[in-house]
């Protein structure tokens, strides 16, 4: 399967309105999978875990590695990747000033394995029209519909 993009314009400086505007590629998202849906394909892969077993499973090892990831450890999954922790904060003016406060936001990371990322950029991709274009067509398309449909 091709992974979906589109081409979208992008101005090289957005406060100058005369600026260049270059075309640069944007992945389009088809789907959202939820837990179920990967535990339902993951048991048609001739698994002899049933869809309920795998959920049960993929569940477990969210808490479990939230779990790991609470304790500051970076939780390696072989050929998946790895998920970390990283801070998003504000400074102080001396470390007896900074207090928990001072954080804003804990970011949860997920750096892909080199085997995951090789098969992502050996993916084919597959041009298709944007979200806006993706609308008009559709627009066009009831249009037409009803106007046939009124005939």
């Amino acid at each position: 399967m091709a992974i979906p993009y589109s081409l979208l314009p992008i101005t090289t400086n957005p406060r100058d309105k005369n600026a260049k505007r270059l075309i640069y590629a944007k992945a389009q998202r088809t789907q959202t999978l939820t837990t179920r849906d990967v535990a339902r394909h993951l048991a048609q892969h001739n698994s002899v875990f049933s869809e309920g077993t795998i959920i049960g499973l993929l569940q477990d090892a969210q808490h479990c590695i939230a779990e790991f990831l609470r304790q500051g450890a970076r939780v390696d999954l072989d050929d998946l990747g790895a998920f970390y922790t990283t801070l998003t904060s504000e400074g102080a003016e001396s470390a007896e000033q900074f207090s928990r406060a001072n954080v804003k936001h804990i970011n949860l990371r997920w750096k892909p394995s080199k085997r995951m990322d090789q098969h992502m950029q050996t993916a084919p991709l597959k041009l298709v029209a944007n979200r806006q274009g993706q609308r008009k067509a559709l627009k066009t398309m009831e249009k037409q519909a009803s106007e046939e449909a009124g005939n």
